[in-house]
């Protein structure tokens, strides 16, 4: 078997060992993995602009220092206190998540799974948002020269970046979905 490395590839792979993790920590932490994602992203984009806008206004003083601040280097940044604020809050953030009633095994184990599909579609989008340097949910996203690149060879990598609305919303409405569903059912 001939086995090329592609986006497409990194997509399944992302994929795949998302929901994998989700089954370890199971349906009540993967929810909270969810939560960290949503405050994850917030937090990071914030930071990101305000390191962007302070090293806008100190521009003059970098220069005569000799120094200078690549864009790449920004977009970096971003991701790196993307990941460490979902760590963070998943470890220390100070939050339970326990649903009152818990299904069956085969809707538990639907549900986690779900879960980790949804928070790997989340994660993945947002990763392209900030390789791209852009703001969160840009409809232009895809001209950026490099993800138009990734594109041009993803099929899959195409539509996470084409339904990244989509991709951002999915996770909050299944939570609100079953949110719904578990409060009928303790009617």
């Amino acid at each position: 078997m001939q086995l090329t490395l592609s986006w497409d590839l990194f997509v399944i792979v992302f994929f795949a060992v998302v929901i994998t993790y989700s089954f370890i920590i199971g349906k009540h932490e993967s929810v909270k993995i969810i939560i960290s994602t949503y405050i994850a992203i917030v937090a990071a984009q914030g930071m990101g602009n305000l390191i962007e806008r302070l090293s806008t206004e100190s521009q003059p003083l970098f220069s005569m220092v000799g120094l200078t601040l690549d864009i790449q280097l920004l977009a970096t940044t971003k991701l790196i206190l993307f990941i460490l604020t979902i760590i963070f809050l998943a470890v220390r953030g100070g939050f339970e998540i326990d649903y009152q009633k818990d299904g069956n095994t085969i809707v538990d184990i639907a549900m986690t799974a779900l879960f980790g599909f949804v928070t790997a579609g989340l994660m993945l989008s947002t990763l392209m948002t900030f390789v791209a340097d852009a703001p969160l949910l840009d409809k232009n996203i895809a001209q950026s020269p490099f993800i138009a690149t990734i594109i041009a060879h993803s099929r899959l990598m195409e539509l996470m970046v084409l339904y990244q609305d989509l991709w951002f919303a999915l996770p909050a409405i299944i939570l609100l979905v079953i949110g719904f569903m578990s409060s009928q059912k303790e009617e």
